[in-house]
Parts: C-alpha cells; sequence; structure tokens
C-alpha cells in the first residue's frame, strides 16, 4: 500500500480529502519535505562539485545517491531506482551486488528530497543504482511527484532516464512521458560484444532496440543520447566506432562517450579524445561526458555502497 507522501494530488483528493486539504499536504509533503524519510543517510562523502550519500533502507539495505553541482545554477542529482541491478554490465559496480529489490516510490523521491532540504535542484538524472525501465511503474510515478508545480518543479526536460534498452519500458515511454530525455547505454555496436559486457539474460538485440526507439521517437520527436563507456581494447577500435556510427545515424541521437571509471581491474580506460576526433572525422555528432566524483567513488558506473547486506 502506497504511503501518502507516494499518491499524487488527485489520489490525494480520492482519500476524501477536500481539494484545498489534499493541495496543502501535497505541498507540505513535496515543498516543505515534511514527511518521515524512508532513507537513513549513514555516509557522505565530497569531492569538488559532488556529494555522495550512502542511504539505509528500512529493510537494511543500501542505495547511494549523488548530487553534482556543474555551476551556473546547475544542480543535478543521479538518482537510484533499484537496490542492486539485475543487468550486471561488467564494467559497473553496482552490477556486483545483484538485485534486491525495486526501490519505492517514496524512496526514489527521498534520494532528491535528501539534497534538496540545502540545494534548489534543477536536473535529474536516473543513472545511478538500477536498470529504471525495470522498475517502471514507481520511477515514473516519482518523477510524476518530483515534476509538480505544488511539490519541486523540476521541469520534465531536464529529466533523464537512462536504459540498457528495455523494449517495454521503451514503449510506455513513449505514450506517457514524451517530454523527458532519454539515454541508450550500448556498451559496444556488435551483439557478440555487447552480450559480453551486458550479461543479462532478457537483453533485447541492438535491432530490437533500435525499432523501439524509432517508435518512440515518432511520438515524441525527441532526440535521444546514446551512451558509450570506452575501453581499452574492447569497444575502441575503429571498426567498433565505426559501427556505432552508424548505428547513431539510424536513429536521431547523438553519442556521448563516457571514460571508463575505475571499479576493479578487468578493463582499463579508451581515450575518449581520440573516439571523439575519429567520430568527428566520420561527421558524428558526439560529445564527452567529464564525469565528477571519481576520487569518491560517485562518477558513473561507481556506485556501490560500502555498508551492503547481502
Amino acid at each position: 500500500m502506497a504511503e501518502p507522501h507516494e499518491l499524487t494530488l488527485p489520489e490525494l483528493a480520492a482519500t476524501g480529502l477536500s481539494p484545498a486539504q489534499a493541495k496543502a499536504l501535497f505541498r507540505s509533503f513535496h515543498q516543505g519535505l515534511e514527511f518521515p524519510s524512508p532513507l537513513t543517510a549513514v555516509k557522505n562523502e565530497r569531492a569538488p562539485g559532488v556529494i555522495k550519500t550512502d542511504f539505509r533502507l528500512p529493510d537494511g539495505l543500501a542505495i547511494e545517491a549523488v548530487f553534482m553541482d556543474w555551476g551556473k545554477e546547475k544542480k543535478f542529482v543521479c538518482v537510484s531506482s533499484q537496490a542492486g541491478c539485475p543487468v550486471g554490465c561488467r564494467f559497473c559496480a553496482t552490477g556486483r551486488m545483484g538485485l534486491k529489490r525495486n526501490l519505492t516510490a517514496g524512496e526514489i523521491i527521498a534520494q532528491v528530497y535528501h539534497f534538496a532540504k540545502t540545494e534548489k535542484i534543477t536536473n535529474l538524472v536516473f543513472m545511478g543504482m538500477g536498470e529504471p525501465f525495470l522498475n517502471y511503474d514507481r520511477v515514473t510515478k516519482a518523477v510524476r511527484l518530483l515534476n509538480s508545480e505544488l511539490g519541486q518543479n523540476i521541469a520534465l526536460r531536464k529529466i533523464v532516464i537512462s536504459t540498457v534498452g528495455i523494449v517495454t519500458g521503451l514503449e510506455k515511454f513513449g505514450r506517457e512521458l514524451r517530454a523527458l530525455k532519454l539515454a541508450w547505454s550500448l556498451a559496444a555496436p556488435e551483439e557478440k560484444l555487447r552480450r559480453s559486457l551486458i550479461p543479462y539474460s532478457a537483453l533485447p538485440t541492438i535491432d530490437e532496440t533500435i525499432a523501439a526507439i524509432i517508435g518512440y521517437q515518432k511520438r515524441s520527436k525527441q532526440r535521444i543520447t546514446i551512451e558509450y563507456v570506452l575501453l581499452k581494447g574492447v569497444n575502441d577500435s575503429a571498426k567498433e566506432l565505426e559501427k556505432l556510427f552508424e548505428i547513431s545515424r539510424k536513429i536521431d541521437s547523438h553519442i556521448n562517450l563516457i571514460e571508463y571509471n575505475p571499479t576493479g581491474k578487468e578493463f582499463t580506460a579508451g581515450d575518449v579524445d581520440a573516439a571523439r576526433t575519429y567520430l568527428k572525422k566520420l561527421k558524428a555528432n558526439v560529445t564527452i561526458r567529464r564525469s565528477l566524483g571519481k576520487e569518491i567513488s560517485a562518477a558513473c558506473g561507481q556506485l556501490l555502497p560500502s555498508h551492503v547486506v547481502s
């Protein structure tokens, strides 16, 4: 059963409250942040422009979320959608946990509200722990609460959902939340290598994902981002970059190269500057994501709570 702070305004009103009472209660939850948080902050780590917080959940499980200050009033929260992750990307620390469980909508919004008590949050990226589209209903419920003008009023166009390409989520997303931004974590442009790096048994094929993205874009008219973690000697050859470029041409997209952030000894970082130069020669639309917080294991792919409960 949903907690009161997990209810949308119409859902609150349906409990028997008057419209004025429902609005006042909703505001107290989502502007005043006046509800018992389901999360307990047990550890904060800081680096320039970054705060990483370890949270304990009511059942003792653990998650992390990250606040990033990019300057010029751009203040992001990197949000987790699951405790652990079932996808198991080999270059991502969270994948080592496996999936413990999905987070509730209340646990998702509480990550943002933890930082919103002291900062004006402008952007959200669902790029923390978990695959958002495998917790679709709770993630989208949290998005609606965070977007409400009676709450934090975070614009949908400033919220990014990152997925490995879960087709059912992409299909719903195109129908329900077209204004949000979408990022596709590709890992490799060739199927065998991709499945080696993302050993999720239910992973859709590249072609299936492209078809779903085309359907999404017909409805949304939104350009997507192809996220590509560059791994030295694994997915950074000229052949693979050319295949990546060919995939990017099949959909309205730009390529975002991500420098691998250390999570163990299996991989090392590829040369993102050289890869960008090569892709530019191919006339690709390409940028580089510069990560914050690597020194405190708060950068892309590094989230793994220090107090994980098995």
